[in-house]
């Protein structure tokens, strides 16, 4: 049974792939614990586009239709962003072309049969080297929180009352 695992996992064994797994969790924690410690005490909004971002970028499961799981978030902490840099300019550009590779290969794997996995594998590494670069732009290109420490909840309530003409906020009275 073990020789087979062996042959099947390219020579890996078992206990090497369980602690390999184990290993690459430690990115997601350390960033895990920054945007927890650093970014939400400050920015809750950012910091959960941060922690979703990286899911994304460093989840076992990559596939090019993930990103739109940060997007949603992108509009509650665009405006802290600097988007005009020449580096934010060519990580979204390398991020494009990074998914345009892979869902081209994809395509050729899944659709068309061809035999391309050398290809998609080597587009799946370039999709994450994107990801992860691009995350490293914006956190390169953050402001800080303009709302002056607000919450997600207050800029939600902003937002509601600038779209609905005004929401009545019932405040506790002190007896």
């Amino acid at each position: 049974g073990a020789v087979v695992a062996t042959a099947a996992n390219g020579g890996l064994s078992s206990l090497t792939l369980s602690a390999l797994g184990k290993a690459l969790l430690l990115p997601q924690i350390v960033l895990l614990l920054y945007s927890s410690l650093s970014i939400a005490t400050t920015d809750l909004t950012f910091a959960l586009f941060v922690q979703t971002f990286f899911f994304v970028a460093l989840n076992k499961v990559i596939t090019a239709q993930y990103f739109t799981w940060y997007l949603v978030l992108l509009p509650l902490c665009a405006e802290r962003i600097h988007w005009n840099s020449k580096s934010m300019v060519r990580a979204v550009g390398f991020l494009v072309v990074s998914i345009l590779m892979w869902l081209g290969w994809a395509f050729c794997l899944e659709m068309k049969g061809l035999p391309v996995h050398l290809q998609l594998w080597m587009a799946s590494i370039g999709f994450f080297v994107a990801n992860v670069n691009l995350l490293r732009v914006i956190l390169m290109n953050y402001h800080g929180n303009s709302n002056n420490g607000n919450d997600a909840g207050e800029t939600i309530l902003t937002l509601a009352e600038n779209e609905y003409g005004g929401i009545e906020k019932v405040e506790e009275k002190e007896n």
